[in-house]
């Protein structure tokens, strides 16, 4: 299902390589038009998929981007780099369940091409064939191994289990900086779910310390973060609604990547403030600041804010 070989221009690469924040208005509309020009042409080819996923994501556009996504894999299409930025689809989206399905239908499908071309094999040998070992399902102590659907998809699984027995590998994995954040979100919602009374040490997105997930709220019960929410929503749904959807769906990935840590400050006028700055400069407005803000602070909150969407975009799976 790969389709033809395709070379990218020179402005894809960079779109690709840096995101969409180094493109201009004109650039971006160059890039789009070539992607969905080329998926008109290479429906099935898996790297002109996987860019235009990554562009709609970049764009906000996610009902496109799961349009897209979704009919490559009805195609019978399944491959791990589209999955993965699906999953930044899904969760803007509020439907993991569905990416979570997604994900056990590509393991599904990868044991299935292991078990066809290992009896090819045999078939073609010219001796007789040992009877095939059966796969053992793999120990949970790997978890830090596995590939991120994998331990995706193990976590969807464990919410009908006892966690006790994973409470060490996931420990492991959390205090590993180099691990995927996303997959850390995962963790610790699940710890909270199954009520663990634990101290762990997280590392993520540069921050570190000790965690107990029984002592931390919930993402969808934190006051700081409605609070924020409502602060947005006041200063924008009647005059840039738009503006307001994409600020919205940001803070979102933001606090999830970053979970379970917080902002720095819990001045939800600071961050309503260097927020709807940061993205208003995106799009080359200009921007006047709040006289009764200090300037330093918003400074470090929008430096803040780069770094999370940072994380977001390079770490998310």
């Amino acid at each position: 299902m790969k389709g033809s070989d395709i070379i990218f221009p020179t402005i894809v690469e960079m779109f690709l390589k840096d995101g969409i924040t180094i493109l201009g208005e004109e650039e971006e509309y160059v890039v789009q038009k070539f992607l969905e020009q080329a998926y008109v042409e290479q429906p099935c080819n898996e790297a002109v998929v996987y860019a235009l996923i990554k562009f709609y994501n970049a764009k906000q556009m996610f009902d496109e981007a799961r349009e897209v996504g979704q009919a490559f894999l009805m195609m019978d299409g399944y491959n791990k780099a589209i999955l993965g930025e699906l999953s930044a689809t899904f969760l803007s989206l509020n439907e993991m369940d569905t990416y979570f399905s997604l994900v056990k239908q590509h393991l599904d499908k990868e044991s299935q091409l292991d078990t066809i071309e290992t009896s090819g094999a045999e078939e073609a040998s010219n001796v007789i064939p040992f009877p095939k070992k059966i796969k053992p399902r793999r120990s949970v102590t790997n978890f830090l191994e596995w590939g991120t659907a994998e331990q995706l998809e193990f976590l969807q699984q464990a919410r009908f289990h006892d966690v006790e027995p994973y409470l060490e590998p996931f420990a492991l994995f959390l205090k590993d900086a180099t691990t995927s954040p996303f997959v850390k979100s995962m963790i610790f919602e699940l710890l909270q779910e199954k009520k663990v009374d634990a101290v762990f040490l997280v590392k993520k997105v540069g921050m570190e310390e000790q965690v107990n997930p029984s002592k931390i709220p919930l993402l969808t019960s934190d006051p700081f973060i409605e609070e924020l929410i409502e602060k947005l929503t006041r200063r924008w749904e009647h005059t840039n609604p738009s503006l307001l959807e994409q600020l919205l769906v940001i803070v979102q990935q933001h606090v999830f990547v970053m979970y379970p840590f917080r902002f720095p400050s819990e001045n939800t006028e600071l961050w309503s403030e260097a927020y709807s700055k940061w993205l208003s400069q995106m799009y080359g407005e200009i921007w006047r600041d709040n006289a009764d803000l200090s300037h330093e602070e918003l400074m470090e909150a929008t430096q803040f804010i780069e770094k999370m969407e940072q994380a977001q975009q390079n770490y998310l799976l």
